[in-house]
């Protein structure tokens, strides 16, 4: 067991998991002057070419942790492939209203999360990154703002506009967040409502979807020809969502009581089933997929690979395993593909479909 489980952590995990997580980050934003760069470029298979931009690594820091890009330097020298940031809205949010919003599932290495997406707004954000180069892709996720009303298809749909339109400049992608469990202000997501709002963007960037994926065919199906007209879509963030009450938990305490959407290690066989189930539907000359879910090992973002995700996120295992886990995970995954003989991770999506 490292210093991180054995010393560090212990002590995070006395105090209230929403506090740590602002300690953390601002602890991140004062170190950012001295990190030190971890390079995934030492790993050249590792190396991917996506949407016009340069992936050292496949394995990605996911939104969520750095919601309002305050620690975004500190984060891009650990080892990560990519960073993405937020969910960011127009105007500033304090997210959902109730106390406590997080909780810490520590037999299960997963997360309840039930923060509604607090930010600082776009204005705000945008001007903490304006001229700041990071060694890897910055994506920003932007989403219309929590106000704990709901709101028309109409306004959502300006709110992402406004909110892309202020940070797309400064993103290497941005990444449409159609799918927070979280928060009541959204209608539901139809193909339809899909179309109209990537009719009322310009994006200036690569765009991501990040949905709440299905594995029904009919429902991908009639997404991609949403999709379809709108080339800048290039690819698909697979939110994996676990329907209540949550089975098989290690976890002893009662949490039928608590709100708040699962993250972490029991997602990850429903993430690779919905990995499989869209590879073998995109067109994938065009659109590419990111998965997300239950990754803490080399192994578990190989699986993802092998099952057809070009990329892969992660979050929840960075709170369980610490800021060793992409180094240690991209040193991993380098050993995987010259084990199987792959000679690119390029070369090692979908191949567990493609032997099917």
């Amino acid at each position: 067991m490292g210093a991180y489980k054995s010393l560090v952590r212990p002590l995070l995990f006395r105090f209230d998991a929403e506090t740590m997580h602002r300690a953390v980050l601002s602890a991140c934003a004062i170190a950012a002057p001295a990190a030190q760069r971890f390079s995934a470029e030492r790993y050249p298979s590792l190396a991917l070419d996506l949407a016009g931009l340069r992936f050292p690594a496949p394995v990605g820091l996911g939104a969520g942790f750095d919601k309002s890009g305050t620690a975004t330097r500190t984060l891009a020298a650990m080892g990560f492939g990519s960073i993405e940031i937020g969910s960011v809205s127009p105007a500033p949010s304090a997210g959902n209203p109730v106390r406590p919003r997080l909780f810490r599932l520590p037999a299960d290495e997963a997360i309840l999360v039930f923060y509604g997406v607090p930010n600082d707004g776009a204005e705000a954000v945008a001007a903490r990154l304006r001229g700041m180069r990071l060694p890897v892709p910055l994506g920003i996720s932007v989403i219309e703002t929590n106000t704990g009303r709901p709101k028309s298809l109409d306004t959502v749909i300006e709110e992402f506009r406004t909110a892309t339109q202020a940070l797309a400049p400064l993103a290497d992608y941005v990444a449409l967040n159609l799918q927070c469990p979280n928060s009541e202000t959204s209608p539901p997501w139809e193909p339809s409502g899909v179309s109209a709002l990537l009719s009322a963007i310009d994006p200036q960037r690569p765009v991501f979807l990040k949905v709440a994926a299905s594995a029904d065919p009919a429902a991908i199906d009639a997404l991609l020809q949403a999709v379809d007209p709108f080339p800048f879509v290039r690819g698909f963030i697979l939110s994996t969502l676990l329907p209540k009450p949550y089975a098989s938990l290690r976890t002893t305490f009662d949490i039928r009581h608590l709100p708040g959407s699962l993250s972490g290690a029991p997602l990850k066989l429903r993430a690779r089933e919905l990995v499989s189930a869209w590879y073998s539907r995109i067109d994938r000359k065009r659109h590419a997929l990111v998965a997300v879910g239950g990754v803490q090992t080399g192994e578990d973002a190989y699986a993802l690979i092998r099952s057809g995700a070009t990329l892969v996120q992660l979050v929840t295992s960075l709170v369980y395993e610490g800021p060793r886990l992409p180094g240690r995970i991209h040193r991993q995954l380098a050993a995987l593909l010259e084990r199987d003989g792959f000679a690119r991770v390029a070369d090692a999506v979908g191949a567990t479909a493609t032997a099917a």
